[in-house]
């Protein structure tokens, strides 16, 4: 009845020429919200044609004095209401032809193999009537509230290789609890890595997260260590292109990064070894550069992986000693383990170690063939403890032996 009525009242006052002035070319706002200031207002199929005044006109286009005719084209040659339900899908390229090319060519606007038929627009990223600028923290895609506008179709509609457990292990990362719990807006979100309208696949060479794009990506953010990277020895033949050195994602993991102080984190100091592992215990990394293997086991096996593996934080791992972003070969001066640098690094953990301490070889395969004296040593230490063992379990069992004794006589 309310319908009804609005679209009697409006069309005697088209008639009679009070209604307010139309846009160029067309019915003005007041015109459509006659009848879509009706909240109760649906289509046939039960959608709902609400359109909230005060939410319009404080958006981005209300605040522009963009009309609805502006955007919704077919019906500017309207005069009698209410109009065909059946109206054109709203064409964003005609103000922003720029972004329109962009996502056309990225992963939104091709077709996708895993998700046919699954399209993307404008209005899934933006909204609709309300749209707001992206600084604008009620914005759909202002940065504390781009992972939920994502997620909306990459956790209920679409499907890709990896999964939504994949999709969401960002939720446990760091750069989202900085970004929701502590509100650093300036955290990392899926746009800051992925790109907004220029999205690409993760296969595709020229997206941010290609391997060949990472360090620059990442450097967004992480400018000092960008640049530290690219001074040490995996950064410098990143630069000339090698497919084998570690990027960001290999050693912090791709959604899930964490601090290094949290237990979870795949860089927790005492999982550091296992990471650096992946590649140093590579039999065909190790032939083509050169470098040792073995050296998890020698870590390991050596008293600062014994306690690591026992729980072990304040233990030296693979970064206490290399160092982490700006690893450098032994021969470099500015090495942690340059010769002549071997007493200050072993001094962060044991202060007044001198250069007779640093001798001490750290990654030992073989003790009897690379170091005499440490192999003397170790077998040394297991005769006495085994000597120690022996002797209380023959205490033990003569004091046991004794005490049954006596429980019989008695």
């Amino acid at each position: 009845m309310t319908k009804i009525l609005r679209i009697i009242v409006l069309s005697a006052a088209l008639a009679a020429g009070l209604a307010a002035a139309p846009a160029a070319g067309g019915p003005s706002n007041e015109d459509c919200l006659a009848c879509h200031s009706d909240k109760d207002l649906k289509s046939s199929a039960g959608k709902a044609l609400f359109i909230d005044e005060a939410k319009f006109k404080g958006a981005i286009h209300g605040q522009a004095d963009i009309g609805c005719v502006d955007c919704h084209a077919d019906l500017k040659a309207v005069k009698d209401f209410p109009h065909t339900e059946k109206i054109k899908p709203v064409d964003c390229a005609f103000c922003h032809a720029e972004a329109d090319a962009a996502i056309r060519k990225s992963v939104h606007g091709l077709p996708h193999p895993e998700n046919a038929g699954i399209t993307v627009s404008c209005k899934d990223c933006h909204g609709t009537h309300e749209i707001r600028p992206k600084n604008d923290a009620d914005s759909s895609v202002y940065s504390i509230n781009i992972p939920d506008t994502c997620e909306r179709c990459h956790l209920d509609r679409v499907q890709t290789k990896r999964g939504g457990e994949f999709i969401q292990r960002y939720n446990q990362s760091i750069h989202y609890k900085v970004l929701t719990k502590s509100g650093l807006s300036t955290s990392a979100t899926c746009a800051t890595c992925h790109g907004s309208h220029d999205v690409k696949r993760v296969e595709d060479p020229d997206g941010r997260v290609a391997r060949k794009n990472i360090i620059r990506t990442c450097g967004l953010c992480h400018a000092g260590i960008q640049r530290n990277y690219l001074e040490g020895v995996h950064g410098k033949d990143y630069v000339k292109g090698s497919a084998d050195v570690p990027v960001c994602t290999d050693c912090h993991s791709e959604h899930a990064i964490q601090g290094p102080e949290d237990l979870n984190s795949v860089i927790y100091s005492t999982r550091v070894a296992a990471v650096c592992s992946r590649c140093h215990d590579d039999e065909r990394l190790a032939r083509q550069y050169g470098f040792l293997t073995s050296r998890l086991k020698s870590y390991a096996s050596s008293y600062h992986g014994t306690a690591s593996k026992f729980g072990e934080t304040r233990v030296a791992n693979c970064a206490s000693c290399h160092g982490f972003h700006d690893i450098r070969v032994s021969a470099d001066p500015k090495s942690p383990i340059n010769p002549a640098n071997m007493s200050k690094t072993c001094g962060k953990c044991h202060p007044g170690a001198g250069a007779n301490f640093a001798k001490g070889k750290v990654h030992v395969v073989e003790a009897k063939a690379e170091s005499k004296g440490s192999y003397v040593a170790k077998v040394l230490y297991i005769i006495i403890i085994a000597s120690m063992i022996s002797v209380f379990l023959i205490f033990i069992a003569a004091d046991l032996y004794r005490r049954a004794k006596k429980r019989v006589r008695s």
